[in-house]
């Protein structure tokens, strides 16, 4: 099992939590998160990565036939919906990041991350997206170069795929 931290995470009620501690097994299921706070301690195989922990986005495309079957498939670290014939790609995944990184600011930010994270996968009725809790499969990024003082995005901030 590997087991990941940061300094916060994207808790499922769209609030941070402080020093999780969340362990995965190999097909990305997560199997437990903990919520250390200031009690955390470093423990054997632990990968720390400084930031926020957020679930991968979730794109969606929509088609004037809304019987059309949703279908999950894995692209570049991203969950991604398939309508009919419509395929999002990486372009759209940078498109949501670059949202977020233009219209985020303090009161912001948490919002922008829910919308193309839980929001999304709810839209797709699929519960095991878009949110970090155990059970799911969202895949999990790392959000870096934050202010995490004030809960902003820097011009240096990026994102790194910690598990797809």
């Amino acid at each position: 099992m590997r087991k990941v931290s940061a300094h916060y995470y994207l808790r499922p009620d769209g609030t941070l939590g402080k020093r999780p501690i969340i362990e995965f097994d190999a097909t990305g299921n997560i199997v437990t998160i903990r919520e250390l706070g200031d009690a955390f301690k470093e423990e054997p195989g632990l990968e720390y990565f400084p930031g926020i922990l957020i679930p991968g986005f979730v794109a969606g495309a929509e088609e004037a036939d809304s019987s059309t079957i949703k279908k999950q498939a894995l692209a570049n670290g991203v969950l991604r919906i398939k309508e009919g014939n419509a395929v999002l790609g990486q372009s759209d995944y940078l498109l949501a990041w670059n949202t977020i990184k233009t219209n985020s600011g303090p009161d912001s930010l948490l919002a922008l991350l829910i919308k193309h994270t839980r929001d999304a996968a709810q839209l797709a009725l699929e519960e095991k997206w878009g949110v970090l809790k155990e059970g799911a499969q969202p895949g999990i990024l790392v959000l870096q170069d934050i202010d995490l003082r004030n809960l902003s995005l820097t011009d240096k901030a990026s994102f790194k795929i910690i598990q797809r």
